[in-house]
């Protein structure tokens, strides 16, 4: 008994924002463990033409999040926390009045000319129709995650996320095992329906609690700071999603089957930029709030370099998981997740630069360099994709990710030398060699897979460093949870 107070009474005295870092990554292992875990069941219940359409499906999806909700939930909502600190609930009611009014008139429009977006989509009505009109309910929960997440009440989102991840996954399992109708159709219907009924908890919830459906400050600043990034938040989509939509286009959904696999996999660095960002944002704005940008460099590196460990590592495990988590016909699919991790470090990169770009609110900038990016990843996929197939294209999204981040690197430093933060806040040579490294990693990887001694002794070295350094990187984790000035809120 006096152990476990004493392991409590130590746990407490953890700053919060370690403690919120340390659940949200839990949670993000969970969401995505979950989709980790199903994917066997999947690739095996569903044909490869179902199992692709489903991830075509689902790539349309994130792009219709944009049209109707205007990603009211990135962006404007953690600068909103800081503007109506003492309004937060009515700023967060508002905000969902508004994407609420934009997601109801664009289901209208489709109702309107649904004709033509069932042929642009390739997907009947129903779908068509469930891809629009969950949008009315969806960002509510987006929006109660991202407010739990800002002011660290990390017991509230880690109770919710358990739950609710655990019931739709299961839920949506067992539609597909029970419905006797095409399991590519019942998998994304089921998945639909069940998450919207959570998402109407919370939408009752949040409109209960700040009883605010418009107010025309709210609604002004938001539109003015979001508007501008639309093009920002459509380009990072397309570079995220546009392959699977031009494989399908190209190779047929079988083909964006084998891709989303490899895929899927990948993504499950999303936890760790995911994590990281949820705690290195309100981090770093406190610090340019207060202009106070000490250990900056130190924490920048730090993330870059472990991230560069762990990416390397999942490229030479690569096989291993498409032979545990996929049926052998995905087997030529693990050449793409050697480019996929490399992307996921371009991605954490421009994230953590990105900062300054946001917090000085430099939106038109932001937008044209990704929406640059964004139109390269379209040209490369037209012309590499038909010629060699779906390998090609986690390639061309990886140089796609390269040129934004190279893109965001100059304009943040261009801001951060107007701002006379520049020689102390990123450590900007040290970011372009772990680049290049990064690169030279993704290549040589590709050669390791003839040789599994030779890649399992790579493994074993990265493995080895990162247990020698272990408490630099528990030293790097203590400086981001230093309390600045943000309010612990209720846990």
């Amino acid at each position: 008994m006096q152990k476990l107070k004493a392991v409590l009474s130590k746990y407490k005295s953890i700053p919060i924002q370690a403690r919120a870092s340390f659940w949200f990554l839990i949670c993000g292992i969970l969401q995505n463990g979950l989709n980790v875990i199903t994917l066997p069941l999947f690739t095996r219940l569903l044909t490869t033409e179902q199992y692709g359409l489903s991830s075509t499906y689902f790539a349309w999806s994130d792009l219709i999040v944009i049209v109707c909700t205007l990603r009211l939930s990135y962006g404007v909502f953690d600068k909103g926390m800081i503007k109506y600190t003492e309004e937060r609930d009515k700023f967060e009611s508002a905000i969902l009045g508004l994407t609420t009014t934009i997601a109801v008139s664009m289901l209208g429009l489709f109702l309107l000319f649904h004709d033509f977006v069932e042929k642009a989509l390739g997907m009947s009505f129903v779908l068509c129709f469930s891809l629009f009109s969950i949008q009315i309910f969806a960002p509510a929960l987006l929006f109660w995650t991202a407010r739990n997440k800002y002011e660290y009440k990390y017991r509230k989102f880690t109770i919710v996320t358990i739950c609710t991840s655990v019931i739709c996954t299961v839920g949506n399992l067992l539609a597909v095992l029970t419905v006797n109708y095409d399991r590519g159709v019942t998998k994304i219907l089921s998945y639909q329906i069940i998450w919207c009924a959570v998402y109407v908890v919370f939408y009752i919830y949040i409109f209960a609690k700040g009883k605010t459906f418009f107010r025309k400050d709210i609604w002004k600043y938001a539109l003015g700071f979001n508007l501008p990034l639309i093009p920002y938040f459509l380009s990072t989509l397309i570079l995220d999603k546009a392959d699977r939509i031009m494989i399908g286009y190209f190779c047929g959904n079988s083909d964006v089957a084998l891709y989303s696999v490899s895929y899927n996999l990948g993504r499950l660095m999303v936890l760790l930029t995911s994590a990281i960002d949820s705690t290195f944002t309100p981090w770093i704005y406190q610090k340019l709030k207060n202009k106070d940008i000490k250990n900056g460099k130190k924490v920048t590196f730090g993330i870059m370099l472990a991230f560069m460990a762990l990416a390397s590592m999942f490229m030479l495990f690569a096989p291993e998981l498409i032979g545990i988590f996929a049926a052998e016909q995905y087997k030529s699919a693990v050449y793409i997740i050697p480019p996929v991790a490399a992307s996921y470090f371009f991605v954490m990169m421009y994230n953590i630069i990105s900062k300054v770009e946001f917090y000085y609110e430099k939106t038109k900038a932001i937008a044209f360099v990704t929406a640059a990016a964004a139109v390269l990843d379209i040209v490369l996929n037209y012309f590499a994709i038909p010629r060699f197939g779906y390998i090609a294209a986690g390639y061309t999204t990886l140089i796609s990710y390269i040129f934004m981040a190279a893109g965001h690197f100059v304009l943040s430093w261009r801001i951060s030398k107007k701002n006379n933060i520049n020689k102390d806040i990123f450590p900007w040579k040290s970011l372009c060699l772990l680049s290049l490294l990064m690169i030279a990693v993704t290549v040589s990887v590709n050669l390791l897979y003839s040789n599994t001694l030779l890649r399992w002794c790579a493994l074993a070295a990265i493995v080895a460093v990162l247990i020698v350094f272990r408490r630099k990187l528990a030293d790097l984790i203590k400086t981001i949870g230093k309390k600045e000035s943000i309010s612990e809120g209720e846990n």
